[in-house]
């Protein structure tokens, strides 16, 4: 598709796509130095109705929602390891000091670093702070449409039913 559109309708089209307005996309991709507002706003356009440019702008549309579903994948894994933090993984027991010692930065598993909000280091001793597990959470149950209400209707012939439907999750033991 793309080869069959010009240099500037290229330049168009993926100006389009990022600006999401037809007058900008214009104006970045063809010399407007003499044109008055409404001559671009007009050619603007007419070329976002152009049935090859108007393919073009889709085509590039898609393979952006491709992409965004892996950057989503990524988003909602990074909300997951916040989520399941398990602080008990900051630390461990040292035979020598015959305490508990916090582990380094370094020591860190990936997943445990990536909830990490701040690290700080206060003459030698350190604390770790992570991001909010609740705020985690909320962003996971908005992006996956968890927060929207759920309806259920039944009917039996004419005859109302009665019904109950319980969602709830299962108790997890500690592992």
């Amino acid at each position: 598709m793309k080869n069959e559109l010009t240099m500037k309708q290229e330049m168009f089209c993926q100006a389009y796509v990022d600006t999401g307005i037809a007058s900008a996309a214009y104006r970045l991709a063809y010399d407007c130095k003499k044109m008055k507002s409404e001559t671009i706003w007009s050619n603007a356009c007419r070329l976002l109705a152009d049935s090859k440019v108007k393919a073009r702008v889709a085509e590039i549309q898609r393979e952006n929602a491709k992409r965004s579903i892996v950057d989503r994948a990524l988003v909602e894994k990074k909300l997951m390891d916040i989520v399941e933090v398990d602080p008990a993984e900051l630390y461990y027991w040292s035979e020598e000091k015959g305490k508990f010692v916090m582990k380094s930065p370094h020591e860190l598993p990936k997943h445990l670093r990536s909830a990490l909000k701040k690290i700080s280091n206060k003459r030698g001793e350190l604390t770790y702070e992570f991001n909010g597990k609740v705020e985690a959470a909320r962003l996971l149950a908005t992006m996956n449409g968890w927060e929207q209400p759920k309806e259920v209707k039944l009917s039996g012939g004419g005859v109302p039913v009665r019904s109950e439907i319980r969602i709830g999750f299962d108790d997890e033991e500690d592992e």
